[in-house]
Formats: structure tokens, sequence, C-alpha cells
């Protein structure tokens, strides 16, 4: 007893010295105080990222933490307006602009691809055209990548909208749209631009009125200034930190920049869905028992099913059925997930590439939820 009284002694002061408790949107939630103590720890320690930030919501309260530095060796520690990068949990950002606009008439989920590329020709299979949904499913039977990035060139800021759009029609398909699921990002940047010709304007600007803007999201773009830079958490692991530069080349698949407190406003409004407009984006349209095959959505946990851009997990046990999105690459890796009707989410980004660790990161992200649902 004396010794387990002594590790937990010492892990509460880990915990004092490692986290330090953000700005807070309303009063302070004791359960989440006491939730996230040592889960939280546990996600930063085994990450072995530089720096973490970590944020719970639960009804109409939320906390955002930050565990370790912003860079290695600069002793100050992450908080909630630390900037860090999305990654492809960009990809559910896509999704809510684009139900958006179908909740509005200027598009339609089932539209082929092809009304949105001008004089593009669009590979189809026989007669089975690529759709907005089958893009917004992972289904459009594109690759994960058109290629690696040339030398020398930012994995974020690739390919433009003229690279992508010239490779496109000398792509053939491998399979008809809306049968296998197989993660792209490739699709999302095509869907990000069939996004844009539908709402008339630039994407970022579209994002910004539709998203970000009206919830406050101040540091949530592709295009940091000199000062957001300045708070840019330095990434580590595979692919390097990155530089600090517009990504809006990949603004449907991977692009966007964040910080802690605009991901607790985003969180929550996901979890509230106050017009009911999300209910598009999480709603499932693949489910995977129906696909004949399902290739790369398990590392949150099994996937039961697709939403546009979101993944489906399925209850099991005390754990919750999840809506879940996940990113990694250009020295971040992060998650998103949250219960459907029960007010309770989690995001987390920590400063490291390292995809051997996330199972354990998403882990002990979907025990913390299920630690705050009980019923």
């Amino acid at each position: 007893m004396a010794m387990r009284s002594i590790f937990l002694s010492f892990l509460l002061a880990i915990v004092a010295s490692a986290a330090s408790r953000a700005a807070e949107p309303q009063t302070a939630d004791p359960v989440l105080a006491e939730a996230s103590g040592l889960a939280g720890l546990v996600m930063f320690v085994n990450s072995g990222a530089p720096g973490m930030v970590l944020v719970i919501v639960r009804g109409g309260r939320s906390l955002v933490l930050g565990y370790g530095e912003t860079e290695k060796g600069n002793k100050r520690t992450p908080d909630d307006n630390s900037l860090f990068r999305l990654n492809s949990i960009t990809k559910v950002f896509a999704t809510e602009v684009l139900v958006s606009l179908a909740a509005e008439g200027k598009l339609s989920l089932t539209d082929p691809l092809q009304r949105y590329a001008g004089k593009t020709k669009v590979p189809a299979f026989g007669t089975r055209p690529i759709t907005l949904l089958d893009l917004a499913t992972y289904s459009a039977a594109l690759p994960r990548e058109m290629r690696d990035a040339p030398e020398g060139v930012f994995s974020r800021a690739w390919p433009t909208r003229e690279d992508r759009w010239k490779w496109l029609p000398g792509y053939k398909l491998p399979w008809a749209p809306g049968t296998v699921a197989s993660y792209s990002n490739a699709g999302f940047d095509f869907l990000a631009d069939a996004i844009e010709t539908a709402g008339g304007q630039a994407y970022p600007d579209l994002l910004r009125k539709r998203v970000t803007a009206p919830l406050g999201m101040a540091d949530t773009g592709f295009a940091p200034t000199p000062e957001q830079c300045a708070r840019l958490m330095t990434g580590s692991g595979l692919g390097g930190p990155g530089p600090c530069v517009d990504t809006h080349a990949t603004d449907g698949s991977g692009g966007l920049y964040s910080t802690g407190n605009d991901m607790a406003l985003w969180l929550r409004h996901n979890i509230e869905d106050a017009d009911g407009t999300l209910a598009l984006s999480h709603a499932i349209y693949r489910q995977r028992q129906a696909l004949p095959a399902a290739i790369g959505f398990d590392e949150a946990g099994p996937m039961a099913g697709l939403g546009l851009g979101w993944v489906s997990v399925a209850a099991q046990g005390i754990h919750p059925a999840l809506m879940a999105k996940s990113g990694g690459g250009a020295g971040f890796m992060s998650y998103i997930a949250f219960a459907p009707g029960r007010n309770v989410g989690i995001f987390v980004a920590v400063s490291r590439v390292d995809f051997g660790m996330f199972s354990g990161l998403t882990e002990t992200a979907n025990a913390l939820i299920a630690n705050l649902v009980t019923r």
C-alpha cells in the first residue's frame, strides 16, 4: 500500500507539472477535471511527443489541457491558443461545408463530380460515375495519394488544383465507385474543388463563412499569419515538423491549422448540432458489412460504417458508439471522437508522428469517453 501511495503521488506531481489548465468557456466541471487527470497523463507519456493538447467536452462545458512543451527543450507548456496541424480531421470540416450547401439546394450528394469539372473528363467505371457522396465516403475508387510530393515540396502544400485536375483524366478506376471503401486523401481535395464550384467562392472563404467565423474559430484556417506561426507547436517524428506555410492546396484533405480553444468550440458544435444540419454528415452511408472491402479505417477501433468523412465505431461492452476521425503527418497526430446523443466528446493532438503509438492513444481517449458516458 505504501508503494502504491508513493506511485500515485509521483503521478500526481507529474500531472501538476506537465498539464496546464487553459481558459474554459464556462465554469470548470470537476468531473472533467477528475476524468482527465490520469488519462491525459497516460496519453501524453505513452505518445513520446514533446507536447500534447487535450480537449474534453461534456454537455455545455469543456476543458482544454496542455502537456509537455511547444518545442522540445523550450519549457513552454502548450495552452488553448497553441497552434497545431489537424491533418486529416480537415476532411470532416469539408463535409460540414458540403452538407450546408446541400441543405440550401446548391448541390446534391448524388451529383456526379463531372458536373463540377468543367471541360475536364472525370473517369468512370463503365457507366458508373464518381459522385460527391462517393468522394465524401472514401468510396470513389481513387488512390490514397496521386503520388508522393515532388522533392523539396511540403506535402501539405501539394498538389495544387491544377496538378490534380491535370492528373485525373488519365487515372483508370480499379473498381466501381460506391462499392469498395478505401481511404483517399486525393478524393477529398477533389470534393473541396467541387464544393468551391457549387458555392461560387474560394473554398477557404466558404469554410470561414459557413463554419469557423460563426463559431468564433479565429485560429482555424489554411494561411496562418506570422503571429499564428509563432504559436505553432514544433512537430516531430516521421516527415519532420514542416514549415508554417499556406496549405490551401490540401484544403479538403489535410491542410487545416487549429488550436485547442477552437476545437473545443467545434467539438461542442458537433455534439449539439443546433439546427440539425450536421445529422447529414453524421449519418451512416456505407455499412461495413455491405462492402466487399474496407481499407484503412480501423486505427481507432473497428470501423462499423462511414458517414461523410466520419468513421463510425460500434458500441462494445461499456464503450458507447462513436463518430471519430483521426489525422497524421507533418509532425502531428490528432484524433477527435464523440458519443452521439451522449453529449461527450474528446479531441487530442500530439506533436509527434508515430503510427505505432497511435492505437494506444486512441484507445485511452475512447476509454476516457466511456468513463463519462455511463447510461
